[in-house]
């Protein structure tokens, strides 16, 4: 009795740990944490409609869905990353009042009446610029300049011919053998139309005819390849996950964006970055290890003496398992609150497991101290849901740490099917949970519910773009980095840097000397900061008639830039909110 009395004293003096189903699953209890007490709810999703984006003026791009039921929701998510201005519309009458139409997914007989067939032709004639993505009929063959195309699922890569491209940005690439399906294309046969890129078969990929106004095929289903790849189910289609620069599906929306720009008389652009930026650096940082939470304050405060801040994703580990032994507890507070002074801290996940990508959804009543993931094996975790991971990390964090917390990465970049709509239902806003290269773009995006392109959720993906795991040292390859980012921020992209803090030395001299390197040319901070920027410009509608921009933003806006590229004239919009109507000077 007396060494039972002592063990219990031990036990006391270093924590307080309770037992569930077996010993193997312990768990250590913060004294009068208990939550959260709300229940989580999602909800069906509401399938997107055409007619939520037929809005705006006749200056934007029109894209007339000839077939409903076919990806165009993925060129939503595409234009609105890359600041093309659009309307989606049915109705041809409506999308002819614009100077550049795009007919998605094709032109054809049994999709378009003849007379919308005609109206085509004659738009193209009278100057007007059309761009479609399979002609399958409807006799317009002659006014494209082509004789046929040829479809199939074997081809893998489009090279764009513009001498002028850097080498870098000459090259797409929308399909691998490992890959999880296999997209198809159409290799198109012109006659008197230009080649503008080809396939890796030698066919046409895309081309273009002049005939008062363009006519333009693209041999490949760009809202279908969007949501894809937006989706995260582009894998192994790139050569390399992260630490390069693959810009596959940007290509193709700036070659779209610039038919739209030399199409429309008065073009305007929604800029990807802070106006005073060329690009953008958000850094960011997984505390997944036992010693990184005591060299996180490092990393923090070479961030905070250069003025910046950043993000440290935090695992709120309170069960000792396979992975890692407790880390989340009173004896760490000290360096995790002196972390999150001017930082912005995230959840990283309870369990952090492999196998988060297939865990049950959960119920949605999962809390602290109940909820006891454990970790078995580098495969294997018991326990464990999607909605326990997001609510109790959140709550934790929250509680502990006294932060709010709004973004979360997942452990390896696991991405759950159910991710989009669990975040938005767990109150996440950002989420950098995939790879640049897997999602085949260097720009921010909406999520999609279920990961299935049918209804978008209020959460935006930020891709990682530079992480410090693979080899050479990450304090190596330096330049390397700088020339991913260089290639990235060119376009006015943003690249998101991951760091363990598990060691200081090379990893910190690496983060000191990318905040030094561009300091003064690229917006820095952390993924907060960015992304509430990011879902404004997001959500605002943006109109420009020649005379004045008309914004409709329900959240406020700041430092937005509405480029003129005709003109070379720009305006920043900046704390607008509401509906406000804005002049330009004229050059």
């Amino acid at each position: 009795m007396k060494r039972y009395v002592i063990a219990l004293a031990v036990i006391a003096a270093i924590g307080a740990w309770l037992v569930l189903h077996d010993s193997s699953t312990r768990i250590y209890e913060f004294s009068g944490v208990e939550g959260p007490t709300a229940p989580t709810l999602i909800s069906g999703a509401e399938p997107a409609r055409v007619r939520d984006y037929e809005r705006g003026g006749t200056n934007r791009l029109a894209v007339l869905v000839t077939d409903p039921a076919s990806n165009w929701l993925g060129l939503v998510r595409g234009f609105k990353a890359h600041g093309i201005p659009f309307t989606m519309t049915r109705d041809p009458a409506r999308a002819m009042g614009h100077e550049v139409v795009l007919a998605y997914p094709s032109i054809s007989g049994r999709l378009l009446p003849a007379e919308a067939l005609s109206g085509l032709a004659d738009h193209v004639r009278r100057g007007g610029t059309v761009l479609t993505f399979d002609l399958a009929g409807g006799g317009l063959e002659a006014l494209f300049g082509v004789a046929s195309r040829h479809p199939g699922r074997g081809r893998s890569e489009i090279r764009w011919l513009d001498a002028s491209l850097a080498p870098g940005d000459r090259l797409t690439r929308f399909n691998s053998p490992r890959a999880e399906a296999q997209v198809g294309s159409y290799g198109i046969v012109p006659t008197t139309a230009v080649r503008m890129a080809n396939f890796d078969d030698g066919t046409a990929a895309a081309v273009c005819r002049r005939a008062g106004g363009r006519a333009c095929i693209l041999g490949l289903d760009l809202g279908s390849l969007t949501n894809r790849a937006m989706n995260g189910r582009s894998e192994q289609v790139s050569a390399q996950a992260v630490n390069s620069y693959d810009p596959s599906l940007d290509l193709m929306y700036r070659w779209i964006r610039d038919l739209y720009v030399e199409g429309e008389d008065t073009p305007y652009l929604i800029g990807t970055a802070p106006a005073g930026w060329q690009g953008s650096l958000i850094l960011t940082h997984d505390i997944d290890f036992t010693r990184s939470v005591a060299n996180a304050p490092h990393f923090a405060q070479a961030v905070r003496s250069r003025n910046q801040s950043a993000t440290f994703f935090i695992q709120t580990r309170v069960i000792r398992d396979w992975n890692d032994d407790v880390f989340f507890n009173e004896e760490n507070l000290e360096p995790m609150r002196e972390t999150a002074q001017g930082m912005e801290i995230g959840s990283h996940s309870v369990s952090h497991s492999r196998s988060f990508a297939s865990f049950p959804l959960g119920s949605g009543s999962e809390s602290y101290p109940d909820y006891r993931p454990f970790v078995e094996s580098f495969t294997e975790t018991r326990d464990g849901t999607v909605l326990g991971e997001l609510r109790v990390s959140r709550f934790l964090l929250e509680e502990v740490l006294g932060v709010e917390v709004t973004s979360f990465r997942s452990g390896y970049l696991a991405n759950h099917p159910a991710l989009p709509e669990a975040l938005a239902a767990t109150g996440y806003r950002y989420s950098s949970t995939l790879a640049a290269n897997t999602v085949l773009t260097h720009l921010p995006y909406q999520l999609a519910h279920a990961r299935s392109g049918n209804a978008l959720v209020p959460v935006w993906e930020f891709p990682v773009t530079i992480e410090d795991e693979k080899p050479p040292r990450l304090g190596d390859r330096f330049d390397a980095a700088v020339d991913v980012i260089d290639d990235v921020t060119g376009h006015g992209g943003v690249a998101t840097v991951l760091i363990h803090p598990d060691i200081t030395g090379h990893k910190l001299e690496f983060e000191e000397r990318l905040m030094d390197h561009y300091a003064g040319r690229l917006w820095m901070g952390s993924l907060r900061q960015f992304g509430r920027w990011w879902s404004a410009r997001s959500l605002a509608e943006v109109d420009f008639d020649g005379d004045a921009v008309a914004v409709t933003a329900p959240e406020t806006l700041t430092d937005l830039v509405i480029l003129f590229p005709k003109t070379g004239g720009s305006l920043v919009l900046d704390g607008v909110r509401g509906s406000q109507r804005v002049p330009v000077a004229r050059p």
